[in-house]
């Protein structure tokens, strides 16, 4: 669900069509450009806002099959029980055309009717969320294997996947991504985490027993309260014949005093350790929800809606001064505004009781009947994670890989409807719950994210501004610092810029007496450049870069300013794409390495960016490795007689059906088979 403006632009007078022209591609460092096109005249625009609230619904029938079909009329809304006519609906396929204009971010909205022509396929995110405080190491073992197995089987060309831990154990690697070879040496690094909250008493208290002799259970108090009056007070000594203690045969035992500890007393401390494993265990949990909000919030810059599989062993939700209501409700905020659902899964799969060992020393059954309740209140968060996200729990099942291929299934389809928070008391306050049914269809299961904070949306409402204002074309003139601002907010952004198109590639190869050299080349279309008012002026393009390695530090860098000079329309043919490309060469150690970079129209102020993986052997461990494939070689001018000529390979390897292509790769550590034979 999110709280966004609409916005709807009329144009009082016609747009010009825009000529686009062609230009060669570029050699390294060598400035080519596209022709002009023609200006557009100066339009008159009137914007009109309204605020709406939108969410995704899903509709099941009785055997868990999407229904379709449904139309606006059909759909009642209710937010805290009142009605609110339906403003906005489509139906959504995702990785479809219509499924991320509607959430660019938090911001943006679809049309009214999704564009049904020739779009490009979009990017389905996939985040695997693993619980590493609450997870055994065989539960941990087994979703390493499982979320390997869909990696290296289930993931597509145009998926985009994130494996993230509560405890932030992957660091840097904990991104978004479409290398799977980043994901198998993030899910190699994966390491078990013990969390376990144990006291120094003889006899264990487990947090769900602390949970419940905190809540007042008298079974569990009285029965750790006798366990430590046993341990505590010693055994009567019995009384024999004579005088007690030696002494006169008329003395009396002191009146009403007692040894050791009462039972009050012992009562209290059973208390006060109680309300210590439940402080301690519940930082260890809010620690694990505060980290999935924050994964949450960080998804709403991408566009389309996210599926995050929370996988855990479970914990537990104490709601008594721990706060766990709130940070729910949060999180759900959190995941409506992002276009996020989650379906959580118990990695233990089919469970019995959570811990048999704690009921030893209780033979007449206290701690057994505390017990009972507890492999489902352990599973209370993953319910609740999912539900109010409309996302579905996982539990009891062995079958992981299922699980996973159900809840891709279920998610492909939906229903967006929004609605205008006419009510002021819809505008502001606390959590507003919402409930969206079919009309005459009461067999139906409908589910979806149960709620928002309304005490939000002007923030949000902010930020869908802040982010519309970003996308539109950027006042020439910006003085140095913002050039540097624009360049510096769009490398590290975490969703590439799209207003300048930038286009990135990474190979390696290894040079005999240096090693391994990578070559970062940028590719720049330079169609949409600032020309000038006559459309005859050279243009500049500023370009920065990074090279980090896997722990997110600095290992090489790059900065240049490339001028492009506008050249006639018919320079080209149309088969070629109109650009420059610029390549940074740095010899590097072995190892995984990311590479960002971003460009900048000097004079129209369009920033693009692009990010790029690559991994580099290590050729000294003697094992057979080929180095990056190049593909679309061809010879570029600018080499003096004599010299050897500057070969360009190709940057976004894209060619007409036409050609011929090329390709160069370097094998490393070949070596002929035993029988003397080929490689």
């Amino acid at each position: 669900m999110t709280h966004l403006k609409l916005r709807r632009s009329f144009a009082t007078l016609p747009a010009a069509l825009a000529a686009l022209a062609l230009c060669a591609s570029g050699a390294r460092g060598q400035n080519q450009a596209s022709g002009t096109p023609p200006q557009k005249p100066a339009e008159d625009v009137v914007r009109v806002e309204t605020e709406l609230v939108q969410t995704d619904v899903m509709v099941f029938d009785k055997q868990g099959k999407f229904v379709e079909g449904l139309g606006r009329e059909q759909f009642e809304v209710r937010v805290d029980g009142r009605v609110v006519p339906v403003a906005f609906f489509e139906r959504v396929v995702a990785g479809g055309a219509g499924e991320g204009a509607a959430r660019a971010g938090s911001g943006a909205v679809a049309p009214a009717t999704p564009d049904a022509g020739g779009a490009r396929a979009r990017v389905r995110h996939v985040a695997f969320f693993l619980d590493d405080v609450h997870l055994s190491a065989d539960s941990l073992q087994r979703v390493r294997k499982s979320v390997g197995q869909f990696v290296e089987n289930d993931m597509g060309p145009n998926d985009s996947v994130l494996i993230a831990t509560a405890t932030g154990q992957l660091g840097f690697l904990q991104q978004f991504t479409d290398d799977k070879g980043v994901l198998r040496v993030a899910l190699a690094r994966l390491a078990y985490k013990p969390f376990i909250v144990r006291d120094s008493e003889q006899v264990p208290m487990t947090e769900y027993q602390a949970i419940k002799v905190d809540a007042g259970d008298r079974d569990a108090i009285s029965q750790f309260a006798a366990l430590l009056l046993a341990q505590t007070n010693p055994p009567a000594t019995p009384v024999g014949v004579g005088p007690p203690a030696g002494g006169s045969i008329y003395s009396k035992p002191t009146g009403g005093q007692q040894i050791g500890m009462t039972r009050e007393q012992a009562e209290h401390m059973v208390r006060e350790r109680a309300q210590w494993i439940i402080k301690q265990t519940s930082d260890y949990s809010l620690g694990t929800l505060t980290a999935l909000e924050s994964l949450m919030r960080g998804s709403a810059e991408f566009p389309g809606r996210k599926l995050i599989f929370f996988i855990s062993d479970g914990f537990y939700l104490n709601d008594r001064n721990t706060g766990f209501g709130d940070k729910l409700k949060q999180i759900t905020d959190a995941a409506l505004r992002a276009g996020v659902v989650i379906y959580s899964i118990d990695a233990r799969g089919l469970v019995g009781d959570t811990d048999a060992g704690s009921n030893r020393s209780d033979s007449v059954g206290k701690l057994s009947r505390v017990n009972v309740g507890e492999l489902s209140a352990s599973q209370d968060p993953l319910n609740a994670l999912a539900g109010d996200t409309g996302g579905r729990a996982l539990l009891n099942s062995g079958q992981f890989d299922a699980a996973l291929h159900s809840a891709l299934e279920e998610t492909s389809n939906y229903y967006r409807v929004a609605w205008k928070p006419e009510a002021e008391e819809q505008k502001g306050g606390a959590f507003k719950r919402v409930e969206v049914s079919v009309v005459g269809r009461p067999e139906l299961t409908v589910r979806l994210p149960r709620g928002y904070m309304a005490s939000l949306a002007a923030g949000l409402s902010d930020k869908a501004k802040s982010r519309t204002t970003a996308a539109a074309p950027v006042e020439k003139g910006s003085g140095a610092k913002d050039a540097v601002a624009d360049l510096r907010g769009a490398i590290t952004s975490a969703v590439p810029k799209r207003a300048l198109p930038v286009t990135l590639s990474a190979s390696f190869v290894d040079v005999p007496g240096s090693g391994p050299v990578l070559t970062s080349s940028v590719q720049v279309g330079t169609d949409s450049l600032d020309y000038g008012a006559d459309g005859h002026q050279p243009a500049s393009i500023d370009i920065i870069g990074v090279v980090l390695n896997d722990q997110g530090k600095p290992a090489a860098n790059f900065k240049t300013r490339l001028g492009v000079t506008p050249l006639p329309a018919d320079a080209t043919s149309a088969a070629e794409r109109p650009g420059v490309i610029y390549n940074y060469r740095a010899p590097l150690a072995p190892g995984l390495y990311q590479i960002r970079a971003a460009a900048r129209d000097a004079g129209g102020g369009q920033v693009g960016s692009a990010t790029r993986w690559i991994e580099i052997p290590n050729l000294s461990k003697r094992q057979l490795s080929l180095s990056s494939l190049l593909l679309g070689g061809h010879q570029v001018g600018g080499a003096k007689a004599g010299d050897a000529p500057q070969v360009q390979f190709s940057v976004d390897r894209r060619f007409p059906r036409s050609t011929r292509l090329d390709f160069i790769a370097f094998i490393y550590n070949a070596a002929r088979a035993s029988g003397g034979g080929p490689v």
